[in-house]
């Protein structure tokens, strides 16, 4: 995919086996160029990618002083030299620069069919340095194109690498988080960090035990925020097979989260009043244990005459009193809007006839009182029926059939 393209600066000696490589035939995704030049020009040594020069025969530490000097710092040299003129070499490297700064140096006198030998060795390891270049820039390409957290830990918990957005979400810079454990990225508690700076890894090492992928439900403090993260974990094996630590992507899910929870709420509740509405109703009683479970049904009387009179606005603001007193007078049971004007009061647990009665006339009153308050709403009242059964969910249709015939009644006493 890539096209790499190779300047040489050849210095070749007596022997000319350097002129050799202009035969040799360049990889796959290579070019090679071999600019011309008498003795040492500064100018071609500053531009080649790659130097070989012939020692034989020449004031070797003066030669590899210049050539040490001028060449740029990523191009590679490759010395051609006697075997006794190696350890003037490479001491002389060591003053000037470091003897890294050699990739190689071929003892000579070599025949040619050596020295293509060690070009194409040399032309092997070359692409396979430019074979890495190339797929560490996938990966960089690929992680910080991402619009979430990625990351690479050892077996310990240190981050050894991370990707762009990590970067920005934590606001630190990449050489501050390469090595460091999560106490430190994510500015926890000085106190918590003294525990231990690499701790925090339960799920790490939950991963590390199985061998596989795990998916991870965590909430992390981002900022002044606490954010809901759905990650993704995955072992790193090393050579022998061995865990030698895990890679983890993680995103962000708050507002996923919060839309969910939205979503769900405007399915089961009222939009109006904010009670639950009568599929929730029913979908709990499915989910209830069996037991004793009151009924309360409640209707309000000439509601529509509000309707008629004032308009839907004031009727509207009928309801929402009669869901606000419902829930003061009821806060432990679970309310609902079912019809236009009715409501209905679900309320577990064992109950006297007395206590359901008393239960019933104090949600009555309380309606009652709450709209004598009100000047468009006084001519409005509200009636409640009550039903109470041992048989709990099994009878729940029955039960409430009975409070609503009972708060009919009610409506008409009345009247």
């Amino acid at each position: 995919m890539y096209h790499c393209h190779v300047c040489f600066y050849l210095l070749d000696g007596d022997n000319g086996l350097l002129e050799t490589v202009k035969g040799i035939e360049p990889l796959p995704h290579f070019t090679h160029e071999f600019p011309a030049g008498d003795a040492l020009e500064g100018e071609l040594l500053r531009n080649a990618d790659v130097i070989m020069a012939d020692m034989s025969g020449k004031d070797c530490t003066e030669l590899l002083r210049m050539l040490l000097i001028h060449k740029k710092q990523e191009a590679q040299l490759i010395l051609l030299a006697q075997k006794d003129q190696t350890t003037l070499l490479l001491d002389q490297a060591a003053v000037l620069t470091g003897i890294d700064e050699i990739t190689d140096i071929w003892v000579t006198p070599m025949s040619k069919d050596e020295f293509c030998f060690r070009f194409r060795k040399w032309q092997a390891a070359y692409k396979m340095s430019r074979d890495f270049w190339l797929n560490a820039n996938y990966l960089d390409s690929m992680i910080n194109s991402v619009p979430h957290m990625i990351w690479f830990k050892d077996k310990e918990g240190a981050h050894m690498k991370v990707n762009d957005f990590f970067c920005k979400t934590v606001n630190k810079t990449m050489e501050q988080i390469e090595g460091r454990g999560h106490y430190y990225i994510w500015d926890i508690d000085p106190e918590e960090y003294a525990k231990g700076e690499f701790i925090c890894m339960e799920s790490e090492y939950e991963v590390m035990e199985k061998r596989e992928t795990c998916i991870f439900d965590e909430n992390v403090m981002i900022g002044d925020s606490m954010r809901q993260l759905k990650t993704y974990k995955s072992p790193l094996f090393d050579l022998d097979g061995s865990v030698m630590g895990t890679v983890g992507v993680a995103i962000d899910v708050t507002q996923e989260r919060l839309y969910e929870q939205m979503i769900i709420k405007n399915a089961n509740t009222d939009f109006l009043t904010g009670l639950y509405n009568r599929r929730y109703v029913y979908e709990s009683i499915e989910q209830m244990e069996e037991g004793h479970l009151t009924i309360f049904c409640i209707d309000l009387n000439k509601f529509k005459s509000i309707n008629d009179v004032y308009g839907h606005q004031e009727g509207d603001r009928v309801l929402v009193l009669t869901a606000k007193v419902l829930k003061e007078c009821m806060p432990e049971s679970l309310i609902a809007r079912t019809g236009g004007d009715e409501f209905l009061i679900v309320m577990p647990g064992e109950h006297t006839e007395n206590e359901i009665e008393e239960t019933r006339k104090m949600i009555e009153r309380q309606l009652d009182d709450a709209y004598a308050k009100e000047k468009n709403f006084c001519k409005i009242s509200a009636s409640v029926g009550a039903a109470h059964s041992a048989c709990g969910k099994r009878a729940f249709d029955a039960l409430v059939g009975e409070a609503d015939a009972l708060m009919y009644r009610e409506k008409e006493r009345k009247r």
